[in-house]
């Protein structure tokens, strides 16, 4: 049997936040010219709209909007600011585009220019442009350039944050994970994980995690707009029910359990 090497081969979509779906996606189409892919009621989560633009054959930029969706942006914890700037963990820095040449970064600055849109370039990255989004996104437009190799590692940077020069080299090169086996792998219970969690409330993600892939298939496979009749599905019934069992029994059984 064939063994098969897990591992992701690019980025799919990344998705974020936004109060304003509409303004949101109109910058992105207009500024930079990215096609509008998708725009549906997000599978699954009620009251919740998923937009999408295309940025190239196998990556999309994605926006979730939902009426709850908080509008107060502080600079220094919710976002950067600035390219010097900070924000707290987990959030994300900025979101950079590649262009392909000098040229079409240059032809990216007319584009902002016609836009008035205000852009700087950095003095020790002049292939590089940084621009401020909707909703205080930072952004930036990069064009690869060629590097030095020894410019890539910096042995100093690397140990500040924990990192030698033995696991650097790890890190270049990682193990290759291979599943030759023809069964399904069954999820790790709570407790017995990495500790890299979801935030549901514990009986949910218990039971989400325990009940079998069918079950939560047929739980969540079905969204319909609000406006929409949702159609009687013994399957979903019976997934209904299932995982509100299995929810009983953790809210009675592990309720004194924390995740």
């Amino acid at each position: 049997m064939k063994k098969m090497i897990l591992q992701p081969n690019g980025i799919n979509h990344v998705a974020i936040s936004t109060s304003d779906m509409r303004k949101t996606l109109l910058y992105f189409n207009d500024v930079l010219g990215l096609p509008l892919a998708a725009l549906y009621w997000m599978h699954g989560v009620k009251g919740t709209i998923h937009g999408f633009l295309t940025i190239n054959k196998s990556s999309l930029l994605g926006f979730v909007y939902h009426p709850t969706v908080g509008t107060d942006i502080q600079v220094g914890k919710t976002h950067p600011g600035t390219m010097d700037g900070t924000s707290s963990k987990g959030t994300m820095h900025h979101l950079s585009f590649n262009v392909e040449s000098m040229q079409d970064l240059a032809n990216i600055q007319d584009r902002l220019m016609a836009k008035n849109i205000a852009f700087t370039i950095p003095e020790s990255d002049s292939g590089s442009i940084r621009f401020s989004g909707p909703e205080g996104i930072l952004l930036e437009v990069s064009c690869k350039q060629n590097i030095n190799e020894e410019d890539l590692w910096d042995n100093d940077a690397a140990l500040s944050v924990g990192i030698d020069e033995h696991s650097l080299e790890k890190l270049k090169r990682p193990k290759v994970y291979t599943n030759s086996s023809s069964s399904p792998i069954k999820n790790t219970p709570i407790g017995k994980d990495a500790g890299y969690r979801m935030h549901y409330p514990p009986a949910v993600y218990r039971t989400m995690i325990s009940v079998s892939d069918e079950t939560l298939f047929n739980m969540t496979q079905d969204a319909f707009p609000p406006n929409q009749k949702k159609p009687f599905r013994i399957r979903k019934l019976t997934a209904t029910l299932t995982m509100l069992s299995h929810m009983l029994y953790h809210k009675i059984f592990n309720s004194w359990r924390k995740l």
